[in-house]
């Protein structure tokens, strides 16, 4: 029986791309609606453009990723959570750092509401990425 997760699962490496589109087209729908909710609850102090393409490019990032971990390395699934793992702990620091600190020249601070809709966005993408890589790209042993 193959179970959501299984450490010990092969990766099919031609299923990558489109488990990649999934998390991308998921990833980037749900949090445009993050935003949109937010905006009815405060300001936002980030732009949907950035949102759209936070949301495309770590999505597109998660994918090469674990097809390069699939291609050159065993345990690929392991390998991919760990990974996975330790980035969305490292991005859950960064809204709360750009509420105290501008995240780029010319940005202004975040605001509560920027914060929450973003970490938020961030659990959403991880969610998002995990399931169709994870689950999408893989065939159990």
């Amino acid at each position: 029986m193959s179970y959501w997760f299984n450490p010990d699962d092969r990766v099919v490496l031609r299923r990558v791309p489109l488990a990649t589109l999934v998390a991308a087209v998921g990833s980037t729908a749900s949090n445009v609606g993050v935003y949109y909710t937010a905006l009815k609850y405060g300001r936002m102090t980030i732009g949907l453009t950035e949102t759209v393409a936070a949301s495309l490019i770590g999505a597109v990032l998660a994918g090469i990723v674990y097809w390069l971990l699939a291609r050159f390395t065993d345990h690929a699934v392991r390998w991919f959570t760990v990974i996975s793992t330790i980035v969305i702990g490292v991005y859950g620091v960064g809204p709360i750092a750009a509420a105290y600190e501008p995240y780029m020249d010319g940005a202004e601070l975040f605001t509560l509401t920027t914060v929450v809709a973003t970490e938020i966005m961030h659990i959403v993408s991880m969610v998002w990425i995990l399931w169709s890589l994870l689950r999408l790209a893989r065939e159990a042993r």
